[in-house]
């Protein structure tokens, strides 16, 4: 099943530039010619939360593009619900229908895609209930942090007739799909090594302010819907509104940024998965209720034989300096993030690449939450630039790191058996 995965992920990055830029045109002169020009996309969004209110935004905005509509919200916190209930009310002039838990929406025959943007550990739950609801999903990343679940959902999916985006957004940006054309044709020779080091200045990140606190009241919320299945424990709005910090619902670090940072080199070396894994990090400066570390170093490794690489990620959130994300090649280096280009910097080989060039936009690059929505409306399962594949393999990676970080031991990954052990 993975040789299957590896051939869906290598037509991905296998386009060649001219033919993509075709596709990305035909997308959008064509949206719309497989269903019937009545028939709205009707959308339901599962956890209109912060991120999931952008993403609902997002979908208002390029829906009246592919005739899709936002007709249902749910959450499980009242004040949510009722924002955005009352923010698709201002945007359609129609109050959408409103459900408080995600299986009553999911049971609604009249919805046809769901957004799934709820707390890191509902993911990969929602996303195999809902393809085996017959919806299309948008779901936000991770696409899971628990191994079992992940695999579960990977396996719904596949069995399944569902159009899948993965909420990793860098592979829409314009310049991002430059660089995979640039990686697919060798141009920078075999990779060497990969590094992604994202550090910030960001005291106290996804910690909650007293007042916001002491806002939440258990009766607002429904908090078993909330643990989904994680040890029962007294409601606490510490874990409900900062439950990045806490070790039973997300990785923080891991989970929020390397799930980014690790699809980048994903989708530019052509990998889905790393083969072994090995992490350190901890509390070093914060000094709050978290569980979770404020400094992550993981380094992994790649591919077979003489294609093998080394890879890193890291990220500081105590210090913003020395901020990197780049691949280095045999004949030459790819940078991306803060700066786009490729060049021939480092190498000293005899063909190594002349000077440097920016990495220019890609035309016809659609937006995220657009190359979506112009899937489902034509029923393209490879039209997705973050398809299901490209989840898992970013799962796996962070899984394989949260393992490592807490295990303090190497971890490796079978891909036969889709299961992580020692090694």
């Amino acid at each position: 099943m993975m040789d299957e995965l590896r051939m869906n992920r290598r037509r991905f990055l296998g386009a060649s530039s001219a033919t993509a830029l075709t596709l990305a045109t035909a997308e959008q002169a064509n949206a719309g010619q497989s269903r019937s020009e009545n028939d709205v996309i009707q959308v339901g969004v599962i956890g209109p939360g912060g991120r999931g209110t952008e993403v609902m935004k997002e979908c208002i905005e390029f829906g009246s593009q592919y005739r899709a509509r936002v007709t249902a919200v749910c959450d499980i916190w009242n004040q949510r619900l009722e924002a955005a209930a009352k923010l698709v009310s201002e945007s359609y002039g129609a109050r959408p229908k409103s459900y408080r838990h995600f299986e009553e929406l999911l049971a609604d025959q009249e919805i046809d895609a769901v957004i799934i943007a709820t707390p890191d550990h509902q993911h990969a739950k929602m996303l195999k209930a809902a393809v085996e609801a017959g919806k299309d999903v948008y779901c936000e990343k991770p696409m899971g942090n628990v191994l079992a679940e992940t695999n579960a959902a990977l396996s719904a999916v596949e069995e399944s007739d569902q159009i899948v985006q993965i909420g990793t957004q860098r592979r829409s940006y314009p310049r991002y799909r430059s660089a995979i054309d640039i990686m697919r044709e060798g141009r920078i020779g075999d990779i060497v090594k990969a590094d992604v080091i994202w550090n910030a200045y960001s005291p106290y990140r996804w910690a909650r302010k007293q007042e916001d606190l002491d806002s939440l009241k258990e009766s607002d919320v429904d908090w078993e819907a909330f643990l989904m299945g994680k040890p029962y424990r007294p409601f606490d709005p510490k874990i409900y509104r900062s439950f990045r910090l806490f070790r039973d619902f997300s990785s923080a670090i891991i989970d929020q940024w390397m799930t980014h940072g690790v699809d980048v080199i994903h989708m530019l070396a052509g990998e889905l998965y790393p083969t072994s894994v090995v992490a350190h990090g901890g509390l070093y400066h914060f000094r709050d209720y978290r569980e979770n570390p404020d400094n992550v170093q993981v380094s992994l490794e790649y591919g077979q034989g003489a294609k093998k690489f080394l890879a890193g990620y890291s990220t500081c959130l105590n210090n913003a300096a020395g901020s990197a994300t780049r691949i280095l090649g045999t004949l030459g280096t790819l940078e991306v993030e803060d700066v786009w280009r490729v060049s021939g910097e480092g190498s000293e080989h005899p063909n190594a690449l002349a000077g440097k060039e920016e990495i220019p936009e890609k035309p016809g690059t659609l937006h995220h939450m657009a190359n979506w929505l112009d899937a489902v409306r034509r029923r393209d399962h490879d039209a997705p630039y973050a398809p299901v594949e490209a989840g898992y393999g970013h799962s796996i990676a962070c899984i394989m790191a949260t393992d490592a970080l807490w295990s303090g031991r190497r971890k490796t990954f079978d891909p036969d058996t889709r299961q992580i052990q020692d090694g």
